[in-house]
């Protein structure tokens, strides 16, 4: 964060989007390292299960469906753009395609 803030002035804030730019890079140099290779679908199956402590606090790839676990917050906005923290849920496991 310090070097994103030298970089991009004391004032700018990090959000999702960003945030995941960033993280996704790392996991999938993560994930090519573990199958050694580059080729897709290698480097998909090595993702299972991979975790990496990212600015938001720890993630991980689910074991089959290859989505984040994440965690929920609540906050509110404060002046500098930063948020007051007023929830945080655990790791939430991922279900893209939840049967109504």
């Amino acid at each position: 964060m310090k070097a994103f803030k030298t970089k991009y002035g004391p004032t700018r804030v990090v959000g999702d989007t960003l945030e995941c730019g960033y993280i996704s890079v790392y996991l999938w140099k993560m994930a090519a390292e573990k199958a050694k290779s580059f080729e897709v679908p290698a480097v998909v199956a090595a993702s299972s299960d991979l975790e990496i402590d990212a600015p938001e606090g720890k993630v991980k790839f689910h074991k089959t469906n290859h989505h984040l676990w994440k965690h929920a917050r609540i906050g509110a906005f404060k002046k500098d753009g930063q948020i007051e923290m007023i929830y945080e849920s655990p790791l939430i496991e991922p279900n893209p395609f939840p049967k109504i």
